[in-house]
């Protein structure tokens, strides 16, 4: 009676049911299969939830967010699960995480809550109760022989693509061209392909690059995808100029080597000026075609003119009411944050990084945001440190490190809200 009496009082203190003597509460298993894998590659990562009864709704389950680790819930990330325990079958869920390294590394996964809404087994009532999983550590490690790459990337297959649009041989000054490069991989998302041909610098060229555009695929839980870089380049004065190749070395996970891998140099040749295109002839005016279209201008003037009086405060107002929609959308507020952290100002950044925050908090509640405010900590640290001037190697890493982990940030809470709200599971063994 003693001892039965202290259980009651430890489970009291520590807040689990004394119902868990009898195994009546939920169960809760995790399983990493590997706990090292090379940056880029994915380690799989289970937690299942079991129940004696039923789940009226789907558990909520952590997003496990840690920085320098990129977590991706893979297609059909759950899952139905049953296990016989103590003679009777319980029911769950299956929850898969794959979890990405993004540098050579050990990282810490913190612990996750799971809130878990099951069926009580004698009142049949919903019980909500909460349960925490063990943090635990990953590794990131690059393979022997590879560590001179800077940056790493390693893959099944890498292939570049270079074209160009526009003639680079007769070209004019003012005249310009598109240079477009594509790098495919597969075996590794292209989020992890560095940049590598968008620093082109050639005096007498106008140097224009544009966002890159990454398009990302799945099949069978192997990534690949391609990065493209495009830069429009303005011819501004007479010569001879070489856009430089674009190369790019990376580790071939079937093979075990370093390979290379390059798309060709580009030779521009510029003489004089733009030629202008010559000017059609003017044709004879039809003055009965010409009074038509005044006619139909004026009207349509007219009609216009009087819309306006009528509906102009009206139509002012929703042009308004549109543009301050738009101004706060989660997407325009991102697109923001972006300009700010690639004009690398502290004072910007955090201003628009608020706004975007709580515009996603608005959204999605309890975001897991350690990852991106990290690494605004580490931009802000260097950026007033004293010993590490500001244009260093470091602090522009830790500004493309930022850039990184606010989009994995949003890509993992949009992703995990989409889940929500499309992958409700229905009510399991229903009775």
């Amino acid at each position: 009676m003693r001892y039965a009496l202290l259980l009651n009082v430890f489970f009291m203190l520590t807040g689990v049911p004394v119902a868990a003597q009898d195994g009546q509460v939920p169960e809760v298993r995790t399983s990493l299969e590997n706990d090292t894998a090379v940056p880029g590659q994915p380690l799989l990562y289970r937690v299942t939830v079991l129940v004696p009864t039923w789940l009226p709704s789907p558990p909520e389950f952590p997003s496990y967010e840690a920085p320098n680790v990129v977590v991706r819930l893979p297609s059909r990330a759950s899952g139905p699960a049953s296990e016989t325990i103590g003679g009777e079958t319980w029911s769950g869920v299956t929850r898969s995480y794959r979890l990405y390294p993004m540098i050579a590394g050990t990282y810490q996964i913190p612990a996750g809550r799971i809130k878990i809404t099951y069926s009580d087994p004698d009142t049949q009532e919903p019980v909500v109760t909460e349960v925490t999983t063990d943090s635990f550590e990953i590794t990131g490690q690059i393979p022997p022989g590879s560590e001179k790459l800077d940056p790493f990337l390693a893959a099944n297959s890498v292939t570049m693509e270079r074209s160009v649009e526009g003639n680079p041989q007769e070209m004019g000054v003012g005249d310009a061209l598109t240079l477009t490069t594509v790098v495919n991989v597969a075996g590794v998302a292209p989020m992890f392909v560095p940049p590598f041909g968008q620093n082109i610098e050639t005096g007498g060229l106008a140097v224009y690059p544009k966002e890159p555009v990454l398009e990302e695929r799945e099949d069978r839980g192997l990534l690949s995808g391609t990065r493209t870089e495009e830069t429009v380049l303005v011819a501004e004065a007479d010569g001879s100029y070489t856009v430089p190749e674009a190369t790019l070395s990376w580790f071939n996970l079937k093979s075990g080597k370093i390979e290379s891998i390059a798309a060709p140099a580009i030779s521009i040749n510029v003489t004089g000026t733009a030629v202008p295109e010559p000017q059609p002839k003017s044709a004879a005016i039809d003055w009965r075609r010409l009074f038509g279209s005044a006619m139909i201008v004026v009207l349509i003037g007219f009609a216009a003119f009087f819309v306006w009086r009528r509906y102009a405060s009206l139509l002012m107002a929703y042009a308004r009411e549109l543009k301050n929609r738009h101004r706060a959308s989660e997407g325009y507020l991102f697109k923001m944050l972006v300009a700010a952290i690639r004009s690398r100002d502290l004072n910007l950044l955090m201003r628009r990084s608020l706004d975007w925050q709580r515009t996603v908090e608005r959204k999605v509640p309890n975001c897991d945001w350690s990852a991106y405010n990290l690494a605004i900590h580490q931009c802000c640290a260097l950026s007033f440190s004293r010993q590490v001037p500001k244009s260093s190697g470091e602090s522009r890493k830790s500004w493309e490190h930022l850039l990184i982990a606010a989009r994995s940030t949003r890509d993992s809470v949009l992703n995990s809200h989409r889940n929500t709200e499309v992958q409700n599971l229905p009510d399991l063994n229903p009775r």
